[in-house]
């Protein structure tokens, strides 16, 4: 038959077909690093020397101060696996030739990393986690003799330690810090917000915040207007969302107003079970019903939705996380209110797709980012029919950029949209990097020119777009996520900042709004109590240990209501 037919909630079926590729690609296992892919991207790093890729020349104010080194309080000797004690001691001969056998042995799998791409002290647990690693097309795992050189050649030949910049404080704009916590909660304040999306009613038009939360399975809401605990509420009671990750706005059923895409992870810890799925949630006359589209995902973690073939209805476009083999980007293809299937691409670590007309051939194409050891952000051109074309938009520097946001917004207000990628993901290898930060594609018809520098920030997971300070154009905030990192060390870092736009968005002047709180997930940029400011939403996520303890406790949302200075 062409394919499986599972049920979807109210009885109608959902046809699976059969994986269908636009090109086919082996799914690949990085034999560097061990896979302790996060709960909300989890990138995988790899390894080794080609000469280090610069990042892209920026635009931004540059800081001055420069900020003193902090080694890792991680002891990778008290970890399972191989030990440095374990490896053998390398000859005369291997240590002089250690570079060609490190790049002859990672690049049977991978394209091996530059040496700075970590500190010195961190490539110990980095290379000792390569074994037992098998890699694509049966390729063997890492002999230790393989491991002893490629720690030893890394540790020669990377840096003491990477060097960071603080940025200077806000001093214009002023800011007053509102904690939210949902009534019955303020107990726990243990939050695992992950995601925040403009909520809109009848005729689309605004009237608050959604919020998608892991720990609770639940979605809350706040409408515009006062700022207090009392006004963030459940959506839709306690229904259970099944670990949402992602949530989005679409036209489902054609009545013009807005129904809410939901795309569900299945757990908080990495997988290879598929617990994951899709529900979208539509409006009656009694309210909003909940359907789960019957399919199984490896992770899901993002969503959008769109008419994805001309027949007048709405389809989605889903990026399965994955782990270490069910990941891909699929296509769900609405065919009479039921769903079929569709594989784009079978490789883990897909972290965001949006749908937009690229070409501007009155179809929507699909523009995906893929982490891990991949690093590529990829266009899937459509011939208006749903046939796929799939292209490199770009490859980034190295496997440890740490990919992890999308957005696509017209930041030069030229007419078209741009693209704005966010990079800080650091829960494989709990490394701040000075490369992490938000950047920009700009669109020039149909084509999109070099990716442009908007802000630094070590561990950026999220950023938002909106005109902060009111001068009519828009400008960008980046929030902090390290949650693993020592909480002794977060007063170092910045951890929320906003870049000023001066003029077209090709110079930005970047402050910072905190710093010692790195434990932002998501955020959202709006005029949350409706007096004319700009506030700043911000996404809180408290990590619990294997132990089953955390560090710290937070409220689910924090804002930041823009004051009169």
């Amino acid at each position: 038959s062409d394919g499986i037919l599972v049920p979807i909630k109210g009885g109608n079926p959902v046809l699976k077909t059969k994986k269908q590729t636009c090109q086919s690609f082996e799914r690949i296992i990085c034999l560097v690093l061990m896979c302790m892919s996060s709960v909300m991207t989890g990138c995988v790093l790899e390894s080794s020397k080609p000469p280090s890729k610069t990042p892209p020349k920026s635009s931004v104010k540059k800081v001055s101060t420069p900020l003193s080194p902090v080694k890792s309080s991680r002891d990778s000797s008290s970890s399972q696996g191989l030990q440095r004690s374990d490896l053998p001691e390398l000859t005369e001969e291997q240590m002089a030739n250690a570079e060609n056998l490190v790049m002859g042995a990672c690049s049977r799998c991978h394209a091996p990393l530059p040496a700075d791409a970590l500190p010195r002290h961190a490539w110990e647990e980095v290379i000792l986690s390569m074994n037992g690693m098998v890699g694509p097309w049966n390729q063997p795992a890492a002999s230790v003799e393989d491991i002893a050189v490629a720690l030893y050649w890394y540790e020669r030949e990377a840096p003491e330690e990477l060097e960071y910049f603080e940025h200077p404080l806000e001093t214009e704009l002023a800011f007053k810090k509102v904690e939210l916590t949902p009534r019955g909660l303020e107990s726990e304040r243990i939050p695992a917000v992950s995601d925040i999306m403009l909520f809109k009613g009848k005729r689309g038009v605004p009237e608050g915040i959604l919020v998608s939360e892991m720990r609770s399975r639940r979605l809350l809401a706040m409408p515009y207007g006062e700022l207090n605990s009392s006004m963030l509420r459940p959506f839709m009671g306690s229904v259970d969302f099944n670990y949402p990750a992602a949530i989005s706005h679409g036209d489902f059923d054609g009545s013009g107003r807005l129904e809410i895409f939901v795309a569900s992870m299945g757990g908080m810890n990495p997988s290879n079970e598929e617990k994951g799925g899709v529900s979208f949630l539509t409006h009656s006359e009694e309210g909003w019903e909940v359907s789960s589209v019957g399919v199984d995902l490896g992770r899901a973690c993002d969503i959008d939705v769109a008419d994805m073939d001309n027949d007048d209805d709405t389809d989605m476009v889903v990026c399965a996380f994955g782990f270490r083999g069910p990941g891909q980007l699929l296509w769900l293809k609405n065919i009479q209110n039921q769903f079929v299937v569709k594989t784009l691409d079978e490789r883990d670590g897909f972290v965001a797709a949006i749908i937009d007309d690229v070409d501007d051939d009155d179809d929507e194409d699909i523009i995906a980012l893929l982490s891990q050891e991949h690093e590529v952000l990829l266009q899937f051109t459509n011939d208006g029919e749903g046939v796929f074309t799939v292209s490199e938009l770009l490859r980034l520097p190295h496997a440890a950029w740490g990919s992890s946001d999308l957005l696509r917004v017209d930041l030069d207000r030229d007419g078209d949209r741009d693209l704005i990628l966010v990079n800080g993901d650091t829960l494989d290898d709990h490394t701040p990097k000075p490369i992490h930060g938000v950047r920009w594609l700009e669109r020039v018809g149909s084509q999109f020119l070099e990716l442009r520098e908007i802000l630094i920030l070590p561990g950026c997971e999220r950023a938002a777009v909106g005109d902060v300070d009111g001068d009519g154009d828009y400008d960008v905030v980046g929030a902090a996520f390290m949650p693993q990192l020592p909480i002794e060390d977060w007063d170092r870092w910045d951890s929320l900042v906003w870049a000023e736009n001066l003029g077209n968005a090709k110079a930005w002047d970047v402050k910072s709004l905190e710093k010692g709180n790195p434990v932002h997930s998501a955020i959202h940029v709006d005029d949350i109590n409706r007096d004319g400011l700009m506030d700043i939403v911000t996404g809180n996520f408290v990590w619990i240990d294997e132990s089953g303890k955390s560090a710290t406790r937070r409220d689910y949302l924090t804002v930041w209501q823009q004051v009169s200075p």
